[in-house]
């Protein structure tokens, strides 16, 4: 009959222990489960994603990195004959776009948002990336431009100079023939004005 209480006691502190041990593993878990949150907000946090509509590539930039970098960055990145991002903008179904200027930030602003290009759609004068060989051609057309310019410049100023020296030369001519005529227009004057004699 001694023996019998202590079961109770014992009963008591079996679930003691084990109400201890189980707070201890939901607090063990909860802390856990807070860490394995942060994580991938942090590394979320670490760098942002453009989408680039041109190519479908998706290009990783730090934070704080400007939009006007970024923009330079995806365009040299196009290849040929592919239309040019225009600007950066955050976008979300159903929500007004968040343009970003040449100077500002790139900033995520959470869940649903997502930063891309933005390109003029169906517009013919909208910019397109250059191919290589239509580059060289331009380059070249313009050598030739400026290499037939500077052919005219200088056969112009090659007959300026022609005509001066023509100029000088007759004037030089005429300032050596000038005397001889003088005399020979003076002796015309004289004899035409003597009397004749009776």
């Amino acid at each position: 009959m001694g023996c019998i209480p202590s079961r109770p006691i014992f009963k008591i502190k079996l679930r003691c222990s084990s109400a201890l041990h189980f707070s201890e593993f939901m607090s063990t878990m909860a802390e856990s489960g807070e860490k394995e949150k942060k994580i991938p907000e942090s590394s979320n946090l670490s760098f942002l994603e453009v989408k680039c509509r041109s190519s479908g590539k998706v290009r990783r930039f730090a934070q704080g990195t400007e939009s006007r970098f970024a923009l330079r960055v995806i365009n040299s990145k196009l290849e040929s004959g592919v239309p040019l991002a225009l600007c950066i903008a955050a976008v979300k179904e159903g929500e007004e776009p968040v343009i970003f200027g040449p100077s500002a930030t790139l900033v995520n602003y959470g869940d649903g948002w997502k930063l891309e290009t933005l390109i003029n759609n169906g517009e013919d004068d909208m910019p397109m990336k250059e191919p290589t060989s239509t580059k060289k051609e331009l380059k070249k057309k313009n050598n030739d431009i400026t290499v037939s310019w500077l052919v005219t410049y200088i056969g112009k100023i090659l007959l300026v100079f022609a005509f001066m020296f023509f100029i000088a030369g007759v004037y030089s001519y005429f300032l050596v023939v000038l005397p001889d005529l003088l005399s020979s227009l003076k002796s015309y004057w004289e004899g035409s004005t003597t009397p004749m004699s009776s």
